[in-house]
């Protein structure tokens, strides 16, 4: 099929100063798994779903494992990072719609049990996309007095989305940013914020194409998936390493967000004051380390 494309030329320069924050969890043996992470689910009002989760202890160890499960309402920044929130903080919340048993299961090392959750949507729901979050919490047993000085809870999440008909599924291209290297070994960077001004939650990807003033190819520049929840904006970021020669370019975007009948494309041109240099090679692994033959 081919497709309809929507042009915006965008001159914005400078780059948004935006800090993302990446939070690693402490290794513990309070671990826990949900298989799957997520589900979309299309429904009409009146509707019954039904869903089986498969949730798994990973660890070796034999010693039980306790997981709780609770709901939780989340939101996501236009950077990406999610907030939790209590469940029905957020209008669009399917607290009210589902029921999910057990709430706590005991697990030994490398075992799976089942939780099984049950969407009822009432007859009045409105259109467009609910969500929630059932959060899986393991927590460690009951630590040794003097072996133990601390338990550590880790917690995954299965996320429920709920599309409600008729929905609508209206983005845009809204700004193009970027930010020009300081040195000939610094990278490129360039930023493209997507509003979601429909009801309908959407997963957006899409790629830079970088040309030369002669309109050949220079590089692609992935822009990878991330989720836009209905009246939010996202930005989307990239970064390129040379070896590129200086000059001008032009930034072509193209993103798509579900709509299979077409893109979305934006324009923006920049001028490299000089070469981008190519990265240095990795280290040479230290002896003993590489491959076996």
């Amino acid at each position: 099929m081919r497709r309809n494309s929507t042009l915006v030329r965008l001159s914005t320069a400078g780059l948004l100063a935006l800090g993302l924050a990446l939070t690693l969890p402490a290794r513990a043996q309070g671990t826990v798994g949900v298989d799957p992470v997520a589900r979309l689910f299309d429904a009409v009002p009146g509707q019954t779903i039904t869903q089986v989760l498969n949730i798994y202890n990973p660890n070796p160890d034999p010693q039980p494992l306790r997981v709780s499960a609770y709901l939780s309402d989340m939101d996501i920044s236009e950077v990406g990072e999610t907030s939790y929130l209590p469940a029905g903080s957020l209008p669009e919340s399917l607290k009210n719609w589902i029921t999910f048993s057990p709430t706590a299961l005991d697990l030994a090392g490398q075992q799976s049990q089942e939780v099984r959750y049950t969407v009822q949507v009432p007859a009045n729901a409105a259109p467009g996309t609910h969500w929630i979050m059932l959060m899986l919490e393991g927590q460690d047993p009951a630590p040794k007095p003097g072996q133990t000085l601390a338990a550590f809870r880790l917690r995954v999440a299965h996320t429920i989305y709920v599309n409600i008909a008729p929905i609508k599924r209206v983005g845009s291209i809204v700004g193009i940013f970027d930010q020009l290297p300081k040195t000939a070994e610094g990278a490129y960077t360039i930023g493209v914020q997507y509003s979601n001004a429909g009801n309908v939650v959407s997963g957006v990807q899409g790629r830079v194409e970088l040309r030369g003033a002669d309109g050949e190819l220079a590089a692609t520049l992935p822009l990878n998936l991330d989720v836009a929840l209905p009246g939010h904006t996202l930005l989307l970021q990239a970064s390129l390493s040379g070896p590129l020669p200086k000059g001008q370019y032009s930034a072509l975007v193209v993103l798509n967000d579900g709509d299979q009948g077409r893109d979305l494309l934006g324009e923006h041109v920049l001028s490299l004051p000089f070469d981008l240099a190519a990265p240095p090679p990795l280290p040479a692994p230290a002896e003993g380390q590489g491959s076996k033959p």
